[in-house]
């Protein structure tokens, strides 16, 4: 805890963890279950509405050195971001996701950075579901 709480008091975590040493506690908790290290573990993991949870790449870099990851592919077809992931002795998972989706979820219009990148949110957001589908195991669940 005491170093969590130093990690807390300091301007270069990012500014979600500031002052905040549980959330450090949880975050480096749960990075290491799967297997991050405690800084990246700060960079990789967010708290959002009150839970613990991976974001951006961090689930692809995850994914990708796993036994059984076979190959991603991703791409955009009539506007819908779509990601299908292969795991080795399975069928391809197949997900996509939509304007419409993110729309009804409260995503597009919602300020912030998805504001400026929204083909990127259209993207993560269907390797978020086909990862966290596909290798649940890898992800903790």
């Amino acid at each position: 805890m005491k170093y969590a709480d130093l990690l807390a008091k300091s301007s270069i975590v990012p500014k979600n963890y500031q002052n905040r040493a549980g959330d450090i506690l949880v975050a480096i908790q749960m990075g290491g279950e799967l297997g991050l290290k405690p800084m990246q573990s700060l960079q990789n993991i967010s708290v959002i509405n009150g839970k613990p949870a991976l974001w951006g790449d961090s689930m692809l870099a995850l994914v990708s050195n796993h036994a059984e990851f076979e190959n991603i592919e991703e791409y955009f077809e009539n506007g819908n971001a779509v990601c299908i992931i292969k795991r080795r002795n399975r069928s391809p998972c197949r997900r996509e996701y939509t304007i419409d989706m993110a729309k009804k979820a409260g995503l597009w219009n919602k300020p912030g950075v998805w504001q400026n990148y929204p083909e990127r949110m259209l993207q993560m957001r269907a390797r978020g579901f086909a990862l966290r589908d596909t290798f649940a195991d890898a992800l903790c669940g």
